[in-house]
């Protein structure tokens, strides 16, 4: 999720900066298409499970379904923590970003730093006594995330400032086994996480990996696999949960093996993603008009973002 967060704050560095007087409209249009797209596949997985068999899978009666419909509560799947804090950052982009083009850039990653980890000891040890006031305990919880989220986020956005990536990209682009080093860089982060599987250290190491990653030189074939993926980024993780955990475990674990496993996964969620896109595009276009389709049906949403020199 770091990845998604510092390439939200990238992108929207760029696409809120150009125009003040349309950052309003732009937020809305945005939030409404992420809105949509989760309403659809919501709806559907919630027909899915019932004909499958597994209405457990949305148990929790009418106010539930509300509280998840709103973004309140992500308990018909645990990946959906972000979409609200997702929607409270694009709120908030505005703000960050003229407070990052006035001040230093250093003292914007250290005051983001010092929020990070005040949430994050809040989120793990839960220092704070909210008693059983479920309206304040999700409040709070709103704010822990956002709080733990936004680190990724505000380095995203002075990255853009900075044209960090761009001068990374000058200053490496020639060097020799340039792509055998970032893989290399790129298996140590991995390393690293294994031997230290704190979540603390998820926004630097997903840092690092973009880095990495984007100094690599890819081929046309991945260049456009990777387009592919992207375009449904959003829906693999809106949906992933759904297949693997809530109503199709058998069929997803089938193959036995992890890798296998892993791209059964893949082919799933994105055939469930080209039928998801089939209804998504015609009510888009019916409610917020054919302005804001992107060129190739890409949405603008944080997964989506491409990062570029």
């Amino acid at each position: 999720m770091p990845i998604y967060l510092f390439a939200s704050g990238y992108g929207l560095f760029f696409s809120l900066g150009k125009d003040n007087t349309l950052i309003v409209k732009k937020n809305g249009i945005r939030i409404l298409k992420l809105l949509i797209n989760f309403w659809i596949v919501l709806i559907m997985f919630m027909g899915i499970a019932f004909l499958a068999g597994k209405p457990e899978a949305f148990s929790g009666g009418f106010t539930k379904f509300l509280l998840n419909f709103f973004l309140l509560s992500n308990s018909y799947n645990g990946a959906w923590w972000y979409l609200q804090t997702y929607v409270i950052h694009v709120l908030l982009a505005p703000l960050l970003i003229k407070l990052i083009k006035r001040y230093n850039s250093i003292s914007m990653i250290v005051l983001s730093g010092i929020i990070y980890l005040v949430s994050y000891v809040e989120r793990i040890k839960h220092l704070l006594d909210l008693g059983d006031n479920a309206e304040l305990i999700m409040v709070v919880n709103a704010l822990v995330l956002v709080g733990t989220s936004q680190f990724a986020f505000v380095i995203g956005i002075i990255f853009a400032k900075e044209r960090i990536y761009s001068k990374l990209h000058n200053k490496f682009y020639n060097m020799k086994f340039k792509n055998v080093l970032c893989l290399l860089g790129i298996l140590l982060l991995v390393v690293l996480h294994a031997f230290y599987e704190s979540m603390i250290i998820a926004p630097f190491t997903a840092i690092a990996f973009i880095c990495l990653f984007n100094l690599i030189k890819k081929s046309i074939f991945m260049e456009r696999l990777l387009t592919v993926l992207g375009n449904h980024s959003t829906n693999l993780w809106l949906t992933h949960m759904f297949i693997y955990i809530s109503i199709f475990p058998e069929l997803i674990f089938a193959p036995r093996y992890p890798i296998l496993i892993f791209i059964w996964l893949i082919v799933l969620c994105l055939l469930f993603s080209f039928v998801i896109n089939a209804i998504y595009f015609p009510i888009l276009k019916k409610t917020v008009g054919k302005n804001v389709l992107i060129v190739d049906k890409q949405h603008d949403k944080p997964s989506e973002i491409k990062i570029s020199g």
